[in-house]
């Protein structure tokens, strides 16, 4: 049997990137700083204008420089968090202490 090298795309198997960052990351800056700045338009209040601009700016700055370093960050991050709950113990119910099981020396 005679295998074959078939060229692949490199748009299949980059991730999906926006303004250089992730693009589940790049919507919730938006959708974060979006909500400071227009709360700040509806009450005229400037800071929450100016802290909506600033937390776009830096965010997409971090969110870039992060996407550089590993584009696949949001993933590593994520599961990393989930494997940080503690293992149950042997009772099988959180919270409860552990069995204690009889040892026969």
């Amino acid at each position: 049997m005679e295998f074959t090298n078939v060229a692949v795309h490199r748009s299949l198997t980059r991730q999906q990137l926006m303004a250089g960052c992730d693009r589940e990351l790049f919507f919730m800056l938006m959708l974060l700083s979006g909500l400071l700045f227009m709360s700040g338009l509806a009450r005229f209040q400037w800071g929450n204008i100016l802290a909506g601009v600033i937390v776009w700016i830096t965010g997409t700055a971090i969110l870039a420089k992060l996407a550089v370093y590993d584009a696949h960050f949001k993933g590593i991050v994520m599961r990393s968090i989930r494997y940080l709950n503690p293992v149950l113990p042997a009772s099988g119910k959180p919270g409860m202490p552990p069995v204690s099981h009889k040892r026969w020396d």
